[in-house]
C-alpha cells in the first residue's frame, strides 16, 4: 500500500480501527525483526515501512486527543 493510501485510510478510520491498525503494524515490525534474526527476511524495506506506518497511526491518535481537549 502506498503512503498516501495508508494516510487516507488512517484519517478515515475510527478510534478502535486505529488501535487495531497500530497493533498490526507493531506485530509486523516485531515479526520483521524476528526474521532478520533468523536470516529469513526477504525484503528488509518492510521493517522501515512498518515503523513509519506505526508512527503515522500514533500521530493520528495524538492529533485526535489534542482536538478532543485531552492533550496537555
Amino acid at each position: 500500500m502506498r503512503q498516501s493510501e495508508f494516510d487516507f485510510k488512517v484519517q478515515q478510520a475510527g478510534d478502535n480501527e486505529l488501535k487495531d491498525m497500530l497493533e498490526r503494524e507493531r506485530r509486523a515490525l516485531y515479526e520483521g525483526r524476528q526474521e532478520i534474526a533468523r536470516k529469513q527476511l526477504s525484503n528488509p524495506h518492510t521493517i522501515g515501512v512498518a515503523r513509519k506506518n506505526a508512527a503515522r497511526v500514533l500521530t493520528e491518535i495524538r492529533v485526535r486527543e489534542i482536538k478532543a481537549g485531552k492533550g496537555s
